[in-house]
């Protein structure tokens, strides 16, 4: 006997009768499933597979950018490449709190799992880049990553021995650009798919058979969706097929006036309100990419519930900041939720599936 099935068989005989109409409940069409609650009553995108939204790349210009990628020509001293801190291995993040670049330089931010490229409408945790070919080109020249300035970068490659066949090839150009140097590193980013996971199969399975994905979940997995979806409040900001609202939000981990300090999209928009806000964070692959947050210092699933439990971290000015237009306030989108032990149990359950 399956101890898939043997957990069902329990959940039959032993559970309440609220977690078998839970089962139940799931086991539709997810158009159908309970009602999201979020924290200001707003109809959000629903949980969805994760697919391209545009053509998928050719596969001469996935190989050409997955060479790139992997190539430390495009730093400084030639030690580092995109792929030393997008790895395959971990997710296409690095398992470290902050990213170490040249000269084993340590960022201040957390590097982020690369996948759904289509799906964001900026890049970065501060929003800077617009574009993913944007994007793809500033790490080249920050001082603390790559460290090469994009014409030194340019002219290495158009003096490579095959680089220049390549990319006439495919883009059909005598000398390589940084337009198309970053065609091509997008090109392989947006071949990455996402984490495989058991939530990543179970989402694509409700499409199809929804007993069948139901089943792939243990009772307390269930539960902890339906209190993502509901009491936890969580698809507030991460929903839709990303799970993430693709806004910024001030969650309170901003260390205003204090050796960690970062205030995040302020430094992009130069807007009070945008002080301590950073982008939401896409939750698919969270099970394999702690440590988390934007500063990479979060390294407890139960930590970060409990936080969000009590409504969030909301950090006080200290008396020096107390009329200083630019100390973050917590988003009031989070809530106080009022998560027994069971329901938070639940939910880390859900999250660690993800």
């Amino acid at each position: 006997m399956s101890t898939a099935l043997l957990q069902w068989i329990l959940l039959l005989f032993c559970l309440p009768i609220h977690a078998k109409d839970l089962a139940k409940q799931y086991s539709v069409t997810p158009s159908n499933w309970p009602k999201v609650e979020t924290a200001d009553q707003r109809k959000v995108p629903p949980l969805t597979p994760l697919t391209l939204l545009k053509a998928a790349p050719s596969k001469d210009a996935t190989a050409l950018g997955s060479r790139l990628f992997h190539d430390p020509i495009l730093s400084l001293d030639k030690t580092v490449s995109c792929a030393t801190c997008h790895d395959a291995n971990q997710t296409f993040a690095d398992g470290l709190g902050q990213a170490i670049g040249i000269d084993k330089q340590q960022g201040r931010r957390n590097t982020p799992a690369i996948f759904g490229l289509d799906h964001w409408e900026t890049f970065f945790w501060d929003g800077r880049a617009k574009t993913a070919e944007q994007q793809a080109l500033m790490p080249i020249e920050d001082p603390k990553e790559m460290g090469l300035p994009l014409k030194q970068a340019i002219a290495r490659l158009n003096a490579h021995a095959d680089y220049p066949k390549q990319f006439k090839q495919i883009y059909g150009q005598e000398t390589i650009t940084t337009e198309t140097l970053a065609k091509a590193l997008v090109a392989f980013e947006r071949s990455i798919p996402a984490p495989q996971t058991l939530f990543t199969q179970f989402i694509n399975t409700a499409f199809k058979n929804p007993e069948q994905a139901v089943a792939l979940l243990s009772p307390q997995q269930l539960q902890g969706l339906h209190v993502f979806r509901t009491k936890g409040k969580c698809m507030t900001c991460h929903n839709g097929a990303l799970m993430s609202d693709n806004q910024f939000h001030v969650t309170g981990f901003h260390y205003y006036g204090r050796e960690l300090e970062d205030i995040g999209r302020y430094k992009v928009t130069k807007k009070a309100e945008d002080s301590g806000a950073f982008r939401t964070p896409s939750l698919i692959g969270m099970s394999q990419t702690a440590p988390w947050m934007h500063d990479g210092l979060q390294v407890s699933l139960e930590g970060l519930v409990l936080q969000y439990n009590a409504g969030g971290p909301r950090p006080r000015p200290r008396k020096e900041f107390v009329n200083d237009p630019l100390f973050p306030k917590t988003t009031d989108l989070l809530l106080k939720l009022g998560l027994n032990q069971q329901e938070r149990e639940a939910l880390m359950e859900f999250l660690r599936i993800l």
